[in-house]
């Protein structure tokens, strides 16, 4: 993680190609997620166990406002010991939604232009920065970490969603 935020290692951040037309490739990468059946993996079973369980985002919430009232950072210690919690966090607080094969974040607004993705590898894990520039503020910077899995990474932006699959 240290190598991450330390400007004297020698990683360094590699450019992601950012596409803004759907390749037929995409069209049958993205037809061949399987939501439920028997081809569902035991992640997206869970994850889609948690987006209907409205009952645990009540307990959740109390769980972090109790965790910010004693001046903690909610979950920081599952984030060290689970990396994708971590990814799903992040992508959850930009509104978007984790896949088993990638994730999707709306940028509704943003241009082509004003997106910048690349890549860190460091020794314990793959990194992926996400920078959205907007005229006149300060520009938006995320570095999402990658699951152990991901490959190389394809991203698409297509009608003001930024679509990024490995």
């Amino acid at each position: 993680m240290e190598a991450a935020h330390n400007r004297d290692t020698m990683s360094t951040w590699e450019p992601v190609q950012l596409h803004t037309s759907i390749s037929e490739d995409f069209v049958e990468e993205t037809q061949h997620v399987s939501a439920l059946g028997l081809e569902a993996e035991p992640q997206q079973l869970h994850a889609e166990f948690h987006a209907v369980a409205d009952h645990l985002s009540e307990v959740q919430l109390n769980h972090q406002r109790v965790l910010v009232a004693s001046g903690m950072i909610p979950e920081s210690h599952l984030a060290e010991i689970e990396p994708e919690r971590s990814l799903t966090w992040m992508v959850e607080q930009l509104h978007g939604t984790v896949n088993p094969d990638g994730l999707t974040i709306p940028l509704h607004g943003a241009d082509n232009s004003d997106i910048e993705l690349s890549t860190l590898s460091d020794e314990t894990q793959r990194q992926l920065r996400l920078v959205v520039k907007e005229a006149g503020h300060d520009d938006l910077t995320r570095i999402l970490p990658l699951p152990a899995e991901a490959g190389e990474i394809k991203a698409h932006f297509i009608n003001g969603r930024l679509h990024l699959r490995w």
